[in-house]
């Protein structure tokens, strides 16, 4: 009986440790639900617990809030903002709408730093990015300045600098990236920079390694990495000219797939210090894989160390194969499937990586957001 006991005592202890259950959400590029989903990674199980309805018409970007209490959703021609409950079911609170003339909100992202500012940006041609003011219990306010670019850029993707006082404008339609400083007590933004990318590469989304010293960036139309050098204190980029492709260097047909999303593992409990650095390419045909490229960092600098594994993905990727990496692992991460209507949870091990867990949606998912 008492060998029984500490059996059944051991059994919890290790699914405690496992974390067991882990909960994310995703959105979708037609309908306007948001997906909630349940990750058991004792079991490898991946079950759809709810859609939740929003008030418009589509849910293609979502963000959280520093505290995991507001989502933050790019929509049909606005920003909207829904509170988390207790449940993780999804309340309304408030929208932000956008100009006729720049509609096709994009992306969305929140700050970690107070007053936690939320930035968005609509892809479309010569439109501005908005930072965006938020109450007290973090539901969009009011927009306070506009991310201003050129009449020939279209941005697709921001990414925030570790201290929250620069912004970084991937313009997918006008091959540069932009830098601009945004000062939290005022709560303007001014235009620091805008560099160049190569000819042709369309910068479509970007991260900032927590250090501060790098910036990678995907380049869509050459399917290759980009590498930034940043400059902490001004916050200016350099561009190294070096990059990593993110299909087999032996492919000639580069035309047939485009770059889709970079991000860096989760680094909770390690010091601030993530271990892979991810990135996503895919198929513009439905009848051809995507792949996965996964490096490995310096943990000090952030600087790449070497490319462990690139593998082609289960589908083709469609309009989004994004990658999210796990909150609760750095062996961990999703993949979303918008050819082929799917989400999967992939594991990193011994220099490779699988897909251990798949699920099938009535919609394409867009991007995925980690809870726990």
């Amino acid at each position: 009986m008492r060998s029984a006991l500490i059996t059944f005592v051991l059994i919890q202890l290790a699914r405690s440790v496992a974390g067991e259950n882990h909960h994310f959400f995703t959105g979708a590029f037609s309908g306007g639900d948001v997906f909630l989903m349940e990750f058991d990674d004792l079991s490898d199980t991946l079950t759809l617990l709810a859609n939740e309805s929003t008030v418009g018409d589509t849910t293609k970007w979502i963000s959280f809030d520093a505290q995991k209490k507001n989502l933050y959703v790019a929509q049909d021609s606005f920003y909207g903002s829904y509170a988390i409950g207790s449940n993780l079911t999804l309340t309304y609170k408030s929208q932000i709408n956008l100009t006729e003339d720049c509609q096709n909100p994009n992306f969305i992202v929140g700050s970690l730093q107070a007053p936690y500012s939320v930035f968005g940006v609509p892809f479309s041609s010569g439109c501005s990015g908005q930072a965006i003011q938020v109450d007290s219990e973090g539901s969009l306010k009011a927009v306070t300045a506009n991310i201003t670019y050129n009449t020939n850029a279209g941005v697709h993707g921001l990414a925030i600098s570790p201290k929250g006082n620069f912004i970084y404008s991937a313009d997918d339609s006008g091959d540069a990236v932009w830098v601009h400083s945004y000062d939290s007590t005022t709560q303007t933004l001014t235009k620091v920079q805008r560099i160049s990318a190569p000819t042709g590469a369309n910068p479509r989304h970007l991260t900032v390694h927590p250090k501060g010293l790098y910036v990678y960036t995907v380049f869509e139309e050459t399917t290759a990495l980009g590498i930034y050098k940043r400059n902490p204190t001004t916050g200016r980029l350099t561009y190294t000219n070096q990059t990593y492709s993110l299909i087999p260097s032996q492919f000639t047909n580069t035309s047939s797939y485009w770059a889709d999303e970079v991000a860096f593992s989760t680094f909770e409990g390690n010091s601030g210090v993530p271990k892979y650095l991810l990135a996503s390419t895919r198929s513009r045909n439905t009848t051809e894989k995507g792949y996965v490229t996964v490096f490995t960092l310096d943990p000090e600098s952030g600087s790449i160390e070497e490319k462990l594994l690139q593998l082609p993905t289960t589908g083709s990727g469609g309009n989004a194969n994004s990658v999210s990496p796990a909150s609760f692992s750095e062996d961990y991460f999703a993949i979303t499937d918008s050819g082929s209507d799917f989400v999967e949870i992939w594991k990193i091990k011994n220099r490779t990586a699988e897909a251990v867990a798949h699920l099938d949606l009535s919609v394409g998912p867009a991007n995925i957001v980690w809870y726990s």
